[in-house]
Order: C-alpha cells, then sequence, then structure tokens
C-alpha cells in the first residue's frame, strides 16, 4: 500500500463540513482476487463502472472506498495512473496507426505515468458559477464537476448518441439554471450553452481528459489523441487476467497451494513462480 497524490481530492468526512479536501489516498496494487472480479465482469458492465469498481476494491481506507463515485472524472483518472504504476510500472508502451489518409502507419509510443499527471488544483470546490451569452440570451449556472458515477451512467448514452451523452451529462451536472432572470430546467439548456458549460468543468478538471500531441513519422501528419486510461489499463489487465485460471492450475498442482493463497501474490512474484515451474519441468524432461 503506498499513498497517492489526486488534483482535485475528495472532502476528508466524504459528504460535507470538511473545508479542504484530502488530495492523498492509500493505493494498493491490483491483486489476483482483483483480476479475477475483471475476468468475471467482461462481459456484464462497461469499461468505466469496471474501471470504478476496480479501485473501490483497490483504495485501503474504507470511507474513501465507499464513496469511489463521487470522485471527480480528473481523480479517478489520476488514481487509475497511480493503480497502472503500482500494477505494471511507471512506463507505458502503446501501438497506434496514423490516422491520416493513406498511411495508416503503426507507430509505437512510449509515455512515463508521471508525464500524464497534472499537477494539484489551485481551485478546488463542490460547486461552480458559470455566467455566460449563448444562442442570443444570456444564462447564470450553477455547478458541480462530473463524478465517476455520472460518468458511469451516461456512457451507454454517449456510445449510441455522443450529443445525447452531453444532454444528459449536464442535466446530472446543473444545478441550478437563470435564463434572462427566470429559473429553467437543465433539460432546456440549448447545444451552445453545454458546449460553454463542458469548456468550463475541462478547465476546472483538466485532468479528465489527457490529450497527446503526435506526429508520424512516416508521413510527417500532426495529429492529437484522447489517452483514455480506463480502457488501456483495463486491455492490459484482461489480457493478463485471461491467463489467470491457468497459472492458478500449474502453481496449484505443482506446490499444493490454495487458489487464495495463489489469487494473494503480487504477479511479478507468480510468475517468477511459473518460470521456477517451467524450468524444473524442463530439466526433468531432459533427464
Amino acid at each position: 500500500m503506498v499513498r497517492v497524490a489526486i488534483p482535485g481530492g475528495v472532502w476528508a468526512d466524504v459528504t460535507a463540513g470538511a473545508e479542504e479536501p484530502r488530495r492523498e489516498l492509500a493505493l494498493r496494487a491490483v491483486s489476483g482476487e482483483d483480476e479475477v472480479f475483471l475476468l468475471e465482469s467482461a462481459d456484464e458492465a462497461a469499461p468505466s463502472a469496471r474501471a470504478t469498481e476496480l479501485l473501490g476494491r483497490c483504495l485501503s481506507e474504507p470511507e474513501v472506498a465507499a464513496a469511489v463515485r463521487t470522485l471527480t472524472v480528473g481523480d479517478r483518472e489520476a488514481l487509475l495512473l497511480h493503480l497502472r504504476r503500482l500494477t505494471f510500472g511507471e512506463t507505458i508502451d502503446c501501438v497506434l496507426a496514423c490516422p491520416a489518409e493513406g498511411c495508416s502507419e503503426r507507430m509505437e509510443l512510449e509515455v512515463d505515468v508521471s508525464d500524464l499527471l497534472v499537477p494539484p488544483y489551485r481551485d478546488r470546490r463542490r460547486e461552480y458559477e458559470l455566467s455566460i451569452e449563448a444562442d442570443g440570451a444570456h444564462y447564470e449556472l450553477t455547478y458541480r464537476l462530473p463524478t465517476a458515477d455520472d460518468l458511469d451512467r451516461v456512457a451507454p448514452i454517449a456510445r449510441r448518441d455522443p450529443e445525447r451523452g452531453a444532454a444528459a451529462l449536464a442535466e446530472r451536472c446543473v444545478v441550478r439554471v437563470e435564463h434572462d432572470d427566470a429559473h429553467i430546467d437543465a433539460a432546456g439548456l440549448t447545444p451552445g450553452v453545454r458546449h460553454a458549460l463542458a469548456d468550463a468543468m475541462a478547465a476546472h478538471d483538466p485532468q479528465a481528459e489527457l490529450e497527446l500531441e503526435l506526429s508520424c513519422p512516416a508521413c510527417g501528419a500532426a495529429f492529437s489523441i484522447v489517452f483514455d486510461t480506463a480502457s488501456f489499463f483495463l486491455q492490459e489487465l484482461d489480457t493478463r487476467a485471461s491467463h489467470l485460471l491457468q497459472e492458478v492450475h500449474t502453481l496449484a498442482s505443482y506446490y499444493h497451494w490454495s487458489e487464495r493463497d495463489i489469487l494473494q501474490m503480487p504477479w511479478r512474484r507468480r510468475a517468477r513462480y511459473l518460470e521456477l515451474v517451467a524450468s524444473s519441468v524442463a530439466q526433468a524432461g531432459a533427464r
């Protein structure tokens, strides 16, 4: 278990009353038992919801783990990056294709977790205000930042219809709206107001969307990509988890350990034991 920093922070009492958010949380690496959870939830839950549930399992303080869905999207992103570092290490290796028409060059990208983490936010509040002129009218909005729960709930809608997803997210996060001095429902916000709101949210929670500026070595095209930590990290874990049951079977057969004991091992130690088993089997076969 280590203590890691998040840019926004969770209020110490989780609900209300604390004047300053807690920016350091206790986190442990992904265990074999967590891998079993991922294996069993792969077909039942969306990547966003699986990532939130995984964090809840790995946060060591019960009151914070219970409130993991109230973390802002940026804080969840930071925690997933810390969890990836604890589990696999500092360096992230990716392979992507150039999006330029007629190119599709495969590129290897290496990035460090530390390069993806933003500094702590100076201004962290429970609610924010936005005063804008949009679509020929004046709007005064009070809103909060999107949370992990908000993202998990609107993700299925956004996958089918991004515009409807954006509208659903705005409705969940807007606390109050005044339109030309009259109160209106958040469902009545125009696309122009929603876009301005999204920009304001991004400015207050820059860790929420990590954009990488890249160029293709083959064609020279410059482009940007959004690095989705949840999807990338879960793909890595799912790949490893797919071999987990065979690893348990091999170690249980050779050492007669229980499934629980094997799953509680750090994955690197488990891998080392598998290497020893393979070496012993090879030596026995050579005799």
